[in-house]
């Protein structure tokens, strides 16, 4: 998690941003720490903790307590539900290259939704996406990005985007259920989960695919950013 962030956002005050700093330093042991021991710490009350807590859209301090002990453990690579390593440093210098760009997040079907959401999540960080075809993006140029997203990983559509993109000279990441697909093959970064079979359109089969995608796509952002803050 970004503090800083948080703070610009939220317009928090430097003794409320010292008590988020404190838990972010003590993350370890904060689920053990009452709020009166916090707010003796940190030298503010307990009335001010939960005000806090309500003011960046929290219940109270129970789940600033849950949010703060657990955000940071989430990332640490050896916790995480998946390994994301051979993908970190290409997707954080293809970020790092587009930050001041354009970027074009397209799903189809299912993948809709989570193209959309990831689209959101880039602009709330500070980057320029969408979530809709601007077929004038695809146009030769370095400073757009084009993230596709697809199960099969044979979607037509997309497929003809990214490969278009790619004789553009422009980057495209693919988050795909399988790697030896065409949009895998296209692709700058094809992340792959590994998830797609034959009988993945089967009724009642489970859609593995989707969650991993997001979770792939959490974590590579979540340590993209810090090391974009530290650069």
């Amino acid at each position: 998690m970004d503090i800083q962030q948080w703070a610009e956002k939220y317009q928090l005050s430097a003794d409320e941003l010292r008590i988020l700093e404190y838990m972010k330093r003590h993350h370890a042991n904060v689920r053990d720490t009452g709020i009166r021991d916090l707010a003796k710490a940190t030298y503010s009350s307990p009335g001010f903790i939960i005000k806090l807590a309500k003011k960046i859209g929290l219940s109270g301090y129970s789940e600033l307590v849950f949010l703060m002990a657990d955000t940071d453990t989430f990332v640490d690579l050896k916790s995480s539900p998946v390994d994301i390593g051979e993908y970190l440093q290409p997707f954080y210098e293809c970020m790092k290259k587009h930050r001041g760009g354009m970027i074009s997040v397209l799903g189809s079907g299912y993948s809709e939704s989570i193209a959309q959401y990831m689209s959101e999540y880039l602009n709330v960080h500070g980057f320029r996406s969408t979530s809709n075809s601007h077929l004038e993006l695809l146009r030769p140029s370095s400073d757009h990005l084009l993230i596709t997203i697809s199960n099969s990983g044979d979607t037509v559509r997309l497929n003809e985007l990214a490969e278009q993109a790619a004789e553009n000279g422009q980057d495209v990441i693919a988050f795909v259920g399988r790697r030896n697909s065409q949009m895998a093959n296209a692709a700058s970064i094809a992340i792959s989960t590994n998830t797609f079979k034959p009988t993945s359109f089967e009724e009642n089969a489970p859609q593995l695919f989707f969650g991993f995608a997001l979770i792939y796509f959490e974590l590579l952002m979540s340590k993209t950013l810090s090391m974009l803050g530290q650069d």
